[in-house]
């Protein structure tokens, strides 16, 4: 089956935290009363950093793509790219309601983000197909953090 994914960015983490340190910068300007040279290239920087995040998250959200899991099949498509069940070391998810999945490839260090994708339906069939899927090829699933009972399922 066919299932819409999501990219999981992680930028809402990014930009909270820009933002938390834009508002301690301003702090020490209003405190000391004095304009800081340093504080006003690094608020740009920062600026930056939230204006890039922002796009990211965008594009995350409007590019839809699709993951197709076949039970009896010995491969999984995410978004045209084939990943054959000899290939994948471990399966890892991470987060609670909307879990993100990291697909983690025998010889690779980290997964690629084209790999790393959270489910789009809110019934959680993509989640529970992938889980079978999983163990049906006997590959380790790795959960870290909080799980919700859908995941567990």
């Amino acid at each position: 089956m066919n299932y819409q994914i999501q990219y999981a960015t992680r930028m809402k983490e990014i930009i909270f935290l820009s933002l938390v340190f834009s508002i301690v910068m301003f702090q020490i300007g209003v405190w000391t009363q004095q304009s800081f040279p340093v504080l006003f290239y690094t608020q740009m920087a920062i600026n930056v950093v939230v204006v890039t995040a922002l796009v990211v998250e965008l594009y995350a959200r409007m590019v839809r793509r699709g993951v197709e899991i076949q039970r009896d099949s010995d491969e999984i498509r995410i978004h045209g790219e084939v990943i054959k069940v000899e290939d994948i070391e471990m399966i890892q998810v991470t987060g609670c309601r909307k879990a993100a999945f990291f697909f983690k490839l025998k010889g690779r260090k980290r997964p690629w983000i084209s790999r790393t994708f959270k489910f789009a339906d809110a019934n959680c069939e993509g989640i529970r197909e992938i889980l079978k899927w999983a163990e049906g090829h006997n590959i380790a699933v790795h959960k870290i953090g909080p799980q919700s009972p859908m995941v567990n399922a």
